[in-house]
């Protein structure tokens, strides 16, 4: 069963509508098990969203409190739910501020919903709540998502020659010297996963058929800005840390850096039923290292373009092990208007 409740529930069937009316039945009562419904839910966004749709309204209006999903689950279950329901939440955010209603709110994504979010930032609400999920409020105008609704699963497989890279769509461990301009005097030491653009479904236009992930020496907590060449390169790449890279991270950098190591080429597939779904992610399922598309992480505060102020468009996250170096998840984000890049490196929460 792909459905692994983190309480240990017993998984329920989500085969048909009245499977899915059971599990909402279950969501009513006051002393339901939200965590191990969450699961559940979370398999119902990534399988069958649609059959979610008739409790919209109910859940937003009576069950709110207790629908224990992620926002990119919300963003499935959630999307395009009717007007009542963004009137209803732009209310309650008015009368008795929430978190999950901000988040609700955000979910939805209609142009009623992205109005009302507009809205509540300016009327005083903190911008940062909204850009954590990856939503963008500019000073005129509807809120903005910053990524794109359609997920992909990241499923590396190991490569054993060098040389077989170069046919790879989405190669892991590619030389420094085919991501970075100038090798020689770049802080990128690590190179963790190039995807094709066009394989990413909703990602806006880029101007090379690639974008890249990359790392520096430093295992955790930092954040590298650059351009890119026309080659796709990066160049002028510039890197803040929370703390500076201590003399035992260079050592294990060293130990590892060996040319033509932790090489794979990675598949994007759909997420389906065939993953296992778990304290509200699909991390356990065997070879499964992250997902590309669909919101940010929401774990820490995501990156702004260093040149327009506007924040960054969210192309993928993946935990570190995909090729092993450092601790965490590792993301990419990219500014389509200023053609720059950041990559960073987060805790695990």
């Amino acid at each position: 069963m792909p459905i692994k409740p983190v309480t240990g529930m017993t998984p329920m069937p989500l085969d048909s509508p009245e499977d899915v009316a059971a599990l909402v039945e279950l969501l009513q009562r006051p002393d339901s098990d939200t965590r191990g419904l969450g699961d559940h839910l979370a398999f119902l966004a990534g399988t069958r969203p649609e059959l979610f749709r008739p409790y919209q309204e109910a859940v937003v209006t009576g069950m709110l409190d207790r629908f224990d999903v992620s926002f990119a689950d919300q963003c499935l279950l959630l999307g395009g739910a009717p007007d009542q329901c963004v009137e209803h939440l732009a209310q309650r955010l008015r009368s008795d501020r929430s978190f999950g209603a901000a988040r609700a709110l955000a979910a939805i994504g209609t142009a009623a919903a992205l109005t009302a979010v507009a809205e509540d930032v300016r009327n005083g609400s903190d911008r940062e709540e909204y850009e954590l999920f990856g939503i963008w409020v500019p000073s005129t105008g509807p809120a903005q998502y910053r990524f794109s609704p359609h997920r992909r699963v990241v499923r590396p497989r190991p490569i054993n020659e060098p040389g077989e890279l170069a046919a790879v769509d989405h190669p892991v461990g590619l030389p420094v010297e085919q991501v970075a301009q100038n090798p020689w005097a770049t802080p990128i030491s690590w190179h963790y996963l190039s995807l094709r653009h066009a394989d990413v479904p909703g990602l806006p236009p880029w101007p090379v058929n690639r974008v890249h992930l990359v790392g520096t020496r430093a295992t955790c907590m930092w954040t590298l800005h650059a351009g890119i060449d026309d080659y796709g390169r990066y160049r002028n790449e510039t890197v803040t840390f929370d703390q500076p890279p201590a003399a035992e991270e260079e050592e294990t950098y060293r130990s590892l850096e060996v040319p033509g190591s932790g090489l794979a080429s990675v598949e994007l597939r759909p997420y389906d039923a065939d993953l296992v779904y778990c304290n509200g992610h699909i991390q356990l399922t065997p070879g499964v290292v992250g997902t590309a598309g669909g919101p940010p992480m929401g774990l820490y505060a995501n990156p702004s373009c260093p040149s327009c102020g506007r924040l960054m468009f969210h192309v993928v996250s993946v935990e570190n092990r995909i090729r092993e170096y450092g601790d965490g998840w590792r993301s990419l984000f990219i500014c389509e208007d200023c053609h720059t890049v950041c990559c960073n490196a987060t805790g695990w929460n």
